[in-house]
């Protein structure tokens, strides 16, 4: 591991050298909210750093497009101060001493919000759990982190402001292009991690450094991702679905056998090949985060103890059943018919299956969806009343037919709609009310 020569916390980088680099890579809103913050943290007699990722990125040339600060002292009475200096609001987690400013909206070219957290220590009472916090020094608090290049933080304080600490080597590594751990048991502690080192390695352009891989696979071999909550699996999984090297961070994922560590091989739904062979196709036809994420968990053995919402569920059990919803609609005739179709699936998993269907059923889908965009039934339940037809479920079976010959080409106008508005409005008047159904007793 690298480490600063004498054991202590180093200054690897000169001040006005760092100073330069944080005025030409955060915008100049932030880079003043920055001093405010140093200001604001001295004022309250402790000192602030802007810590992690975001040093990493200036560092690496990149704009952050976070920012996240640390303070030594009070995290929840100094987020509180920041919120009301910025007109906003402050959420605080006491359990993990963390909190998030949100500012307020008069505060133009800030950023959505700010994180907030006390410096802290963290101890592991076993493999994969959540970790018990307790504040401590900016020492401490680096030395509790995943990797190295996001172990190094940036003084805010005035008269130290742009001062660069960097206890574990975290600038030569970004130099070496490289990821890694900042101790032996980091994946044992936190299973995540192993995630993450390939979504920052694949993000950044980097390496895992030979012995943090060799550290990551023990990990796997020993079955330590199994113990993860489906919570934080699926976190890690939502993250890896934002990022833009989807594909290649998926592919290493599948090759280390992480996966199969954390839900167990034989129940996992993944065929590698077929698999990133259609994270692709989505890839470039641009899906949405949120649909890369629906495609996963279609190839996730879903329980009840998973944590998504009913229309992420529904949608992923559709896409998994495309084989029966491919053959009723190699069937299909008209575009009504795939509109009746696919009208009974959750959105995502028509838009899914739309971009993973190879055609004719993938053209048809998009046909529908975007025939779907341009088509409207002009008739309304005030029309219906009009004609004498009283409020019932007869409504929404003309108001169906009505789409369906807009759909199919019948209706091809307001007039033509209106017509057929009317003959089926009367043929509604002289139908017969179904009979009741007569009960036994």
């Amino acid at each position: 591991m690298r480490a600063a020569s004498d054991g202590r916390l180093k200054d690897v980088g000169k001040s006005a050298c760092v100073k330069r680099c944080l005025k030409l890579r955060l915008p100049t809103a932030c880079a003043e909210l920055l001093h405010r913050v140093g200001a604001l943290a001295q004022a309250r007699g402790t000192r602030a750093f802007l810590v992690g990722g975001p040093v990493r990125d200036i560092l690496l040339g990149q704009e952050s497009p976070d920012i996240d600060i640390a303070v030594e002292l009070d995290a929840r009475g100094f987020g509180q101060a920041l919120a009301r200096e910025l007109g906003g609001r402050f959420v605080y987690h006491a359990r993990f001493l963390t909190g998030t400013v949100t500012p307020g909206e008069h505060q133009s070219g800030l950023l959505d919000h700010i994180d907030v957290t006390q410096t802290r220590t963290e101890a592991y009472s076993r493999p994969a759990v959540l970790p018990t916090v307790k504040p401590a020094g900016i020492e401490q608090d680096l030395g509790r982190r995943d990797f190295t290049v996001n172990a190094m933080a940036l003084e805010l304080t005035p008269g130290a402001f742009g001062r660069l600490l960097d206890p574990f080597g975290g600038r030569g590594d970004i130099a070496d292009r490289a990821v890694r751990v900042l101790h032996e048991r980091s994946f044992i502690d936190d299973p995540t991690r192993a995630f993450r080192a390939i979504r920052f390695a694949a993000r950044l352009g980097f390496e895992i450094e030979p012995r943090t891989l060799a550290l990551l696979r023990d990990c796997v071999r020993q079955g330590y991702p199994a113990l993860l909550t489906p919570e934080r699996i699926l976190y890690e999984l939502r993250l890896i679905c934002a990022e833009s090297k989807v594909v290649p961070i998926f592919e290493a994922v599948l090759r280390e056998g992480l996966l199969a560590s954390c839900f167990g091989l034989a129940s996992i739904l993944i065929s590698p090949p077929s698999f990133l062979s259609a994270l692709q196709r989505l890839s470039r036809q641009h899906a949405r985060p949120e649909l890369l994420y629906i495609f996963v968990l279609s190839r996730l053995p879903l329980t009840d103890r998973f944590p998504i919402t009913r229309e992420e569920r529904e949608a992923a059990a559709a896409v998994r059943d495309a084989g029966r919803i491919r053959s009723r609609l190699l069937r299909a005739g008209r575009l009504s018919t795939v509109y009746r179709v696919i009208s009974e699936l959750p959105v995502p998993a028509r838009e899914l299956l739309a971009m993973l269907e190879p055609d004719p059923v993938g053209r048809m889908i998009r046909q529908c969806l975007d025939r779907l965009q341009s088509v409207r039934v002009v008739t309304t339940g005030s029309d219906f009343r009009r004609l004498g037809l009283a409020p019932g479920p007869a409504y929404r079976r003309i108001l169906d037919k009505l789409l369906f010959a807009r759909l199919d080409g019948i209706v091809l106008s307001d007039a033509d709609e209106a017509r057929l508005a009317r003959s089926l409005v009367r043929r509604a008047l002289v139908a017969p009310s179904p009979s009741p159904k007569s009960s036994h007793g």
